[in-house]
């Protein structure tokens, strides 16, 4: 009887006297054929790529036409604009750099997120279900969780740090630990915010560990899917729900937005 769990990849004992197969007809052995089959990147590529520009074209052309997004008037230093948002795909950044120090926000971060997308080949060093979306069954159950629980713990620290009133009508978790608790700041503005940030992906990559018995592969699709969320879920809050002084607000309360 079986003892493998659902969508687990299994590999069946080889027959005694049958030659030994390779890692990768062990894994394409329950893929249908069709499935398996060379294609050439002409047409069958490059024309789902051509419909999908064109369609972009078609969507920025219509926001182009009903979105009115006038130039405003050269730059004044003497009169910023409240608040003032970096372009989109630096609001996550942006958003960070509310919650921890500016040089951990700014440049570790980044720099150690950088790396550790670099190191996935060299940690992952699997050929066998290269190019192949989620590799296993497992691997979509597992990106959609780790969506999910990348999402709902962000969320959750963003209102924290929002709401979670300090002293000096400050607000937020490390302004707490220093202004009432009395802890020095390189602890709250520091490593507090860095145990938060390596215990998160850690408890993921157990989690799915013990949930699917994930491989590395697996693990690295997790993390990488909680690197996605992190990214959208602070450029979203940081495009769509800051106001006025960078505080939390509705979309529709953000100013010029019924303009």
């Amino acid at each position: 009887m079986s003892s493998s769990l659902p969508g687990e990849r299994t590999q069946p004992l080889e027959e005694e006297g049958a030659p030994a197969r390779n890692p990768r007809e062990r894994f394409f052995e329950d893929v249908p054929e069709e499935e398996t089959r060379s294609v050439f990147v002409w047409p069958n590529l490059l024309s789902i790529e051509l419909v999908g520009g064109l369609l972009l074209l078609l969507l920025l052309s219509v926001l182009a036409v009903l979105v009115n997004a006038p130039l405003e008037t050269l730059a004044n230093d003497e009169k910023t604009p409240d608040p003032s948002k970096a372009p989109w795909y630096f609001l996550g950044l942006q958003e960070l750099l509310l919650h921890m120090h500016p040089s951990l926000a700014g440049v570790i971060v980044p720099g150690v997120v950088i790396l550790g997308l670099m190191a996935i080949p060299y940690i992952d060093r699997e050929r066998v279900g290269t190019g192949i979306y989620f590799t296993t069954k497992k691997g979509l159950p597992i990106a959609l969780f780790s969506l999910v629980y990348t999402a709902v713990w962000e969320v959750g620290l963003i209102l924290l740090d929002q709401y979670l009133p300090a002293a000096e009508g400050g607000h937020g978790l490390g302004p707490y630990l220093h202004t009432v608790l009395g802890w020095p700041e390189w602890i709250s503005a520091i490593a507090v915010p860095s145990v938060i940030m390596l215990f998160i992906p850690t408890l993921l990559a157990l989690i799915v560990r013990r949930r699917w018995q994930a491989d590395t592969r697996e693990v690295m699709i997790a993390l990488y899917a909680f690197f996605f969320a992190s990214f959208w879920t602070l450029t979203i809050v940081g495009t769509f729900f800051r106001g006025e002084s960078m505080n939390l607000v509705l979309p529709w309360n953000l100013p010029g937005f019924s303009e």
